[in-house]
């Protein structure tokens, strides 16, 4: 099964894009029972968070067979808001090899580089965009934090890196939005969470952050997201 779309042609694109996040694997086949009009109104990408869908890779292929929407894979670090009650990297790296020939992305936390090291090569080697995530629950780190991280991502030559921080004041939105705004070799996503979070997504988007994430389902995952096709209508009425 050929990945639908290259990883180019995506972190490349010049309009924030929305990637929808199942709830749960009832809202992954519902998602994958709709028209291909209906899967496009709600998202550009369609992640799959194998760290909590309950369901094998051989089902979840299956179920994605008829999907066209590009696929983003993750499967969590425990201190990262992991599920399964906290996979090592070898686990982690067992539910996402699976998905080389289908996936166009693959979110790997930076703190998890050096554990997964083969598996990146491997992914990179397949045609898949590796991006280097980090996510602070708590606070937004400064700003010399977040310009590490970003030099973290070039340095290993991924294609990306991700950042998703709690916001607790304006100056806190204030720092993601200049880290989003500056160029770099890497594309940036960035997202906040808490009160400001739902703003956040809105203002990080046309800033310059590529991939914007939403909920596909009933609720979220994460405090601050919007459901993916409300994200996407609003993203292009801006």
């Amino acid at each position: 099964m050929a990945q639908h779309v290259s990883t180019k042609n995506l972190l490349m694109s010049v309009r924030p894009l929305v990637v929808g996040v199942p709830a749960d694997l009832e809202a992954l086949r519902v998602f994958a029972g709709e028209t291909a009009e209906e899967r496009s109104a709600q998202c550009d990408v369609v992640e799959l968070r194998l760290d909590l869908l309950k369901a094998g890779a051989e089902e979840l292929l299956r179920l994605l067979e008829a999907v066209e929407t590009p696929l983003l894979v993750t499967a969590r670090h425990p201190d990262e808001g992991g599920g399964q009650g906290g996979l090592d990297a070898r686990q982690r790296w067992s539910l996402v090899e699976p998905f080389l020939s289908r996936a166009s992305l693959w979110d790997v936390e930076l703190r998890s580089l050096g554990d997964l090291r083969d598996g990146i090569r491997q992914a990179q080697a397949a045609g898949v965009g590796v991006f280097g995530s980090f996510h602070d629950f708590e606070r937004t780190p400064s700003e010399e934090v977040l310009e590490g991280a970003a030099g973290m991502a070039e340095a290993w030559g991924l294609a990306a890196v991700k950042g998703a921080t709690f916001l607790q004041t304006a100056e806190d939105l204030a720092r993601l939005v200049r880290f989003t705004g500056r160029e770099r070799r890497a594309r940036v996503c960035a997202m906040g969470m808490g009160a400001l979070g739902p703003v956040s997504r809105l203002a990080l988007a046309k800033c310059g952050s590529v991939l914007n994430y939403g909920y596909l389902g009933a609720n979220g995952n994460a405090p601050g997201q919007w459901p993916a096709r409300r994200l996407k209508a609003v993203l292009a009425e801006l």
